[in-house]
């Protein structure tokens, strides 16, 4: 795994997290999940979700309220291997 390389462990299912994806969410979005969101910036908190091990970067400060051990998928990227509790509220898209 290089640096700027991480891997999220959701409900059992991992993806990779890139230099080519700015967030988590956006990294979900391309292995073909429809992920909750509405403002992609931190602001709204709609991507909010628990995260069990590990630690995320922020690409900056989030201004929604994120409860300690929650994460915002759709500002952050691992550091690592991460762990959440759940899906964050993703849906698998039908082909």
């Amino acid at each position: 795994m290089s640096n700027n390389e991480g891997r999220v462990i959701a409900g059992g299912i991992e993806v990779v997290v890139d230099s080519h994806h700015k967030s988590i969410l956006e990294a979900y979005e391309q292995a073909g999940f429809t992920p909750e969101y509405h403002c992609r910036e931190g602001v709204c908190g709609a991507c909010r979700t628990t995260l069990l091990k590990g630690e995320v970067e922020y690409r900056h400060a989030p201004l929604a309220n994120i409860p300690k051990g929650q994460i915002l998928s759709c500002c952050s990227k691992p550091k690592g291997t991460i762990e959440l509790a759940e899906l964050p509220p993703f849906k698998r898209q039908i082909a």
